[in-house]
């Protein structure tokens, strides 16, 4: 009985208070365990804590719950803070070029981290703005979220412009519904986002953690030649400050690898 109490909790966690629609979205499968572990027997969790906890190492530049070793270690961590017993995190660091450099096509501890990171913000529908994205049912076909590239693939391939930084990193990636989707196909985001720059429209880009940028050149009809390396960075900035809401309290160590290669090179 206890067992099934400490599932429920468990998912419950993940579906409504992080607001993760399935198993892809978790960095780490130990996750369960750990977490588990925590509620087991645990009348008052803490669910501010655990979103420190779940964000603080899905994020954390090196992976720390990777083998069972660190599953001990955490379950020891977790137990000391059931028992009410004074608990610090230790400093979170976290890469600029990690970000940078996360592939779409990959299901690693990160991509899932951010593309979690992404959900948890609960984004709405470019055209029906009241209207959640991530939706654990699907009433018609073209309700199914989907992962679009602000920057088209096909679209940077035929205008690459000055740009050096990937189409196909996840900093160019956000849910949109299907529909949306097929509307969009490989146009220019300068051209696409004028059939969604509707009052309230800068409300929807911020959920998606996109930069303002992105909606001014919209409306100016024009974008620099590095639009995509421009726009990439800025998320990176945005990605970290919603970090940092989410550590607060955490020493919080930022660096970047690429400035360091650069310098070598």
């Amino acid at each position: 009985p206890e067992a099934q109490k400490v599932l429920r909790n468990l998912f419950d966690f993940f579906d409504n208070h992080l607001h993760l629609k399935g198993p892809e979205l978790i960095p780490f499968r130990y996750f369960y365990m750990t977490l588990a572990s925590y509620f087991y027997e645990n009348p008052s969790p803490d669910y501010d804590f655990l979103k420190k906890y779940f964000w603080f190492y899905s994020f954390h530049n090196e992976e720390l719950l990777r083998n069972t070793t660190h599953l001990w270690r955490h379950i020891e961590f977790l137990n000391k803070h059931k028992k009410g017993e004074l608990i610090q995190f230790d400093r979170f660091l976290i890469d600029k070029n990690e970000l940078r450099t996360s592939s779409y096509s990959s299901k690693g501890r990160l991509s899932r981290a951010i593309l979690s990171l992404f959900t948890n913000q609960e984004p709405k529908d470019w055209e029906y703005q009241d209207r959640s994205v991530i939706t654990e049912f699907y009433y018609m076909l073209t309700d199914k979220p989907q992962l679009h590239h602000i920057f088209p693939t096909n679209f940077i391939a035929n205008n690459p412009g000055k740009n050096k930084l990937d189409s196909n990193s996840l900093m160019n990636i956000a849910y949109v519904s299907q529909e949306t989707n097929l509307k969009i196909l490989d146009r220019n985001p300068v051209e696409y986002l004028k059939d969604y720059d509707t009052p309230g429209f800068e409300n929807i880009i911020k959920g998606h953690l996109l930069p303002e940028e992105l909606l001014e050149w919209s409306r100016m009809d024009s974008m620099p030649e590095n639009g995509l390396d421009i726009f990439i960075e800025r998320r990176i900035d945005l990605i970290i400050e919603k970090l940092k809401e989410k550590l607060i309290g955490i020493n919080f160590e930022i660096i970047d690898t690429k400035e360091k290669s650069e310098v070598g090179e």
